[in-house]
């Protein structure tokens, strides 16, 4: 019995769809994270280019874009046991190169930007709140890592009553196996996991129906 199987058997894996309102979220994808000798590996890289594929879709169909990406004092002082695990994070400040969001996806006028200093991008920010003033029911999740800020991020989407829609080429981690497996956990326990091209046509579809 494959590992499918016992999902399948038990019930997992339901398909959520998409609710009436939809966001899109970017988590992290910043310049230390597409450097491989800082965060970044695996498909990291690829995943800021499809993003920005993602992204001008989801402008062009007037979709509330969020940007939170990761960012702590200098000296790392609100850092946390976080740091701990992971010292490197403490050079992630406002000043330093490697904490800018990647000039290719750089928000725009209006588009919400929030930091944080743990993993999920709900944690110590008003992106709740911004989302339920927009009226979001269902969340396009890009940024990285697969298996550690964005896996949290969609848990707690789903702990706030949002849907999670994982866009499975704008997700990048520095290794394959830990993003390989989160993504199939995220898929059968708290999100769907959607092809670009699905995504982009529905973004098209919505944006011909708006224009009438």
């Amino acid at each position: 019995m494959t590992t499918s199987d016992v999902y399948d058997r038990q019930g997992f894996g339901k398909r959520l769809g998409y609710g009436e309102h939809t966001a899109l979220l970017i988590i992290d994808l910043q310049k230390g994270f597409e450097d491989e000798t800082v965060f970044g590996g695996f498909n990291i890289r690829s995943a800021i280019a499809q993003t920005g594929v993602l992204l001008g879709a989801a402008r062009s169909a007037g979709l509330p874009v969020a940007h939170v990406c990761f960012q702590v004092q200098e000296g790392g002082a609100n850092l946390g046991p976080f740091g701990l695990k992971v010292p490197g994070l403490a050079r992630m400040t406002a000043e330093a190169e490697i904490s800018r969001i990647v000039d290719a996806l750089a928000p725009a006028p209006g588009e919400y930007v929030a930091t944080k200093q743990h993993a999920s991008a709900f944690f110590g920010t008003s992106l709740a709140a911004w989302l339920l003033r927009n009226r979001i029911d269902t969340l396009l999740v890009a940024g990285c890592t697969t298996s550690g800020c964005v896996r949290a991020s969609v848990v707690d989407a789903s702990a706030y009553g949002l849907k999670p829609i994982v866009v499975e080429e704008c997700v990048g981690d520095r290794a394959e196996a830990p993003h390989r497996a989160n993504l199939f956990d995220m898929e059968q326990k708290y999100a769907d996991v959607v092809r670009l091209s699905e995504v982009l046509d529905r973004l098209g579809a919505d944006r011909r129906a708006a224009a009438g």
